[in-house]
């Protein structure tokens, strides 16, 4: 039960990555060039469907000027 809550969190990672994305006024195809990540895996993490690796976390922050505690203290 507390995994289908935290999935629909107001305040998850992926809500944190995808307000971030749209302020930056990039879709999520912009963001795949400019992280390396492809485009289907930042759908998944943006809809909480798949938790990034920290390496992974950490291109994407990088794409958006951000670093991943920022989304991580935010997500709390």
């Amino acid at each position: 039960m507390e995994s289908q809550s935290r999935m629909y969190s107001k305040h998850s990672i992926g809500n944190n990555f995808r307000e971030k994305r749209i302020e930056r006024n990039l879709s999520q195809s912009e963001l795949s060039k400019l992280s390396g990540v492809s485009q289907p895996m930042i759908s998944s993490i943006e809809r909480d469907k798949y938790i990034p690796s920290v390496i992974t976390a950490q291109k994407i922050a990088k794409a958006l000027r951000c670093t991943v505690d920022e989304f991580l203290s935010e997500s709390e």
